[in-house]
C-alpha cells in the first residue's frame, strides 16, 4: 500500500523536493494534498502531475485566479489550512508552510495520530512543550526534515541511549560571516537574500543572515532531543556539508556530512524507519579540499544569542521572540526597516515580563498581540 503524504507549502523549496522526492520513490507514496499560499502557476503543474484530491490556496486574490482560470474547481478546500489539515484522510503530513502559520496544522495532524515530517521550525518554537505532550497523548509522530536536526536524529537512532555531551549544530554563517559587526549597518535587502550555499525563500534566508534561524534550529532541538540549552552548541561551517555534530561522554565526536541537498533528509523523514538507496547524487569526498570550522560570535550574531535566552526563559518567550522577529523580517524585506532595526526591535519586544500560562489559547493571543505591538515599534522608526 502506497503511504499517503499531505504536503502543506507545497510550492516553496521544501515543499518542490518533496515532490521531486515522490516523484522517484511513485511506488511508495501517494500525494492525496497540496498548499499554497499564491503560487498559482506551481501548484497547476503539480496537480497535472500527482492529480492530488484536494488543495488549499490560503491567499483569497490567489484563490480566485485560480477559480476564475482553471477547470480544477472541485479540489478547492475552502476551509483554513487547520482544518484542511482536520479534514484530509493522509498517512504522513509534510509541513513545509513558513512560520507561525505551520503551528495549528501540525497540533490537527498529531491529533488524528499522523506523522508529521517537519520542516517548519517555528511548530517547536512557539509551543514545543505542547506538542511534546500532544504527541504522547496521541501516539503520533515527528521526524525532522531540517537537515541539522535530521542529522542528530540519525545519529542518534545509530547510538540508541548511549550518553551524549552535547550536539554541535552547524551554520554556514550566512552572508554576513565575515562582514564586521559595524558594517551591518549597512546591509540591504539584496545583500542579505545571497545566501552562499542554500536556496531558501526570503523569510528563511533573512533568517539565516540574522541568524536568527540557527535560533530557532537550538530552541526545536531542545524540544526534539529532550537537551538542556547547554548542551547545544553552535559553530560555523561554510562549506555545509557536516549538517550537525553529536559528542558522546567519552569525548568521541560524530557527524553527518552530506550534500547540501535537502531532497536527502526528505527521503530519510518519508521513508522513515527504512533505510532507502537514494536516486539523488551522493557526496563526493575528494571534490571538497576543505572542511572548516570557527567559534561563534555572539556579539555579532545578536539573535542567536536572544533565541538561546528566550528559549532558557521557556513559557511563551519563545513565540514572543517568533512573532516580533516574522514582522521585523517582512517590514525589511519590504524596505521598510533597516537589518539591524530586526535586531533593536526584536530585543525590545523580549525584554518585557510574560507571566501568562503556556496553552494553545494563550499562544494564538499572544502572537496576534505582539505583531501588533512589533507594527507599533517598526511605524514609530518611520
Amino acid at each position: 500500500m502506497k503511504k499517503k503524504v499531505l504536503i502543506l507549502g507545497s510550492t516553496g523549496s521544501i515543499g518542490n523536493n518533496t515532490c521531486s522526492v515522490i516523484r522517484e520513490f511513485y511506488n511508495d507514496f501517494e500525494i492525496v494534498g497540496l498548499s499554497t499560499n499564491s503560487k498559482i502557476d506551481i501548484i497547476k503543474n503539480q496537480i497535472k502531475e500527482f492529480n492530488p484530491k484536494k488543495i488549499h490556496i490560503s491567499s483569497k486574490s490567489a484563490l480566485n485566479d485560480f477559480k476564475n482560470n482553471s477547470k480544477e474547481k472541485n479540489i478547492i478546500y475552502e476551509g483554513n489550512i487547520s482544518e484542511f489539515v482536520r479534514d484530509m484522510e493522509f498517512d504522513i503530513l509534510v509541513n513545509a508552510l513558513t512560520g507561525y502559520a505551520g503551528f495549528l496544522p501540525t497540533v490537527e495532524a498529531i491529533k488524528k495520530g499522523k506523522t508529521i515530517a517537519l520542516a517548519n521550525k517555528e511548530t517547536l518554537v512557539v509551543g514545543g512543550d505542547i506538542i511534546n505532550d500532544l504527541l504522547k497523548k496521541y501516539n503520533a509522530s515527528l521526524i525532522p526534515i531540517d537537515s541539522e536536526h535530521s542529522a542528530i536524529f540519525q545519529i542518534l537512532r545509530h547510538f540508541k541511549d548511549a550518553p551524549i555531551s552535547k550536539v554541535i549544530i552547524t551554520a554556514s554563517g550566512g552572508p554576513f560571516f565575515r562582514t564586521t559587526k559595524e558594517e551591518l549597518k549597512n546591509v540591504t535587502v539584496e545583500m542579505a537574500l545571497k545566501h552562499p550555499t542554500w536556496n531558501m525563500g526570503g523569510k528563511i534566508t533573512i533568517d539565516s543572515a540574522t541568524m536568527m534561524n540557527k535560533g530557532f534550529e537550538v530552541i526545536e532541538a531542545h524540544h526534539l532531543f529532550n537537551l538542556d540549552y547547554e548542551k547545544i552548541e553552535t559553530i560555523i561551517h561554510p562549506q555545509s556539508l557536516i549538517h550537525s555534530m553529536v559528542e558522546f561522554v567519552d569525548g568521541e565526536i560524530y557527524a553527518q556530512i552530506g550534500k547540501n541537498d535537502m531532497r536527502l533528509p526528505i527521503q530519510h523523514a518519508l521513508t522513515y524507519p527504512e533505510i532507502k538507496n537514494t536516486p539523488f547524487e551522493k557526496l563526493k569526498l575528494y571534490e571538497h579540499s576543505e572542511i572548516n570550522f570557527y567559534k561563534m560570535d555572539f556579539d555579532k550574531f545578536v539573535m542567536l544569542k536572544l533565541a538561546y535566552d528566550c528559549g532558557k526563559k521557556g513559557g511563551l518567550y519563545p513565540c514572543v521572540l517568533n512573532a516580533a522577529n516574522e514582522i521585523c523580517v517582512y517590514s525589511f524585506l519590504e524596505k521598510k526597516i533597516g537589518f539591524t532595526d530586526i535586531f533593536d526591535i526584536v530585543q525590545k519586544i523580549c525584554d518585557r515580563e510574560i507571566n501568562i500560562p503556556l496553552t494553545i489559547e494563550n499562544i494564538i493571543k499572544t502572537d496576534g498581540k505582539i505583531r501588533e505591538e512589533t507594527l507599533k515599534e517598526i511605524k514609530a522608526l518611520q
